[in-house]
């Protein structure tokens, strides 16, 4: 099995401490942001072995070629995989609801 490596974008970190501090300080407590933070980092690490399976989302929706995504409960980490270098760049970490096609747009 392929493994890839996983860099993670300043903008998807900074994502990713967004979630987190909602749900710390506005949603869940420490508790339930902790645990997302266990789920995330475990996706995150789960990318080293299954980046490459996931289909890769259409063009026109999110106005770049060959990003892919892996959901984290109600949440979408959206990222491009290099074949030839075997790595996986995240782009960005949002909430499933959002409009996240003009999301990946304005990256």
């Amino acid at each position: 099995m392929k493994k890839y490596i996983v860099e993670i974008s300043e903008t998807a970190e900074q994502d990713l401490e967004n979630i987190i501090s909602y749900l710390r300080y506005n949603l869940a407590g420490d508790i339930i942001a902790d645990k997302y933070k266990l789920l995330f980092k475990q996706k995150l690490k789960d990318l080293e072995n299954v980046a490459g399976s996931m289909l890769i989302l259409n063009e026109d929706l999110t106005g770049h070629k060959n990003i892919r995504k892996i959901n984290v409960r109600n949440y979408i980490i959206f990222y491009i995989v290099d074949e030839e270098k075997s790595k996986v760049l995240v782009l960005r970490i949002g909430h499933a609801f959002m409009d996240w096609e003009k999301y990946l747009k304005d990256e």
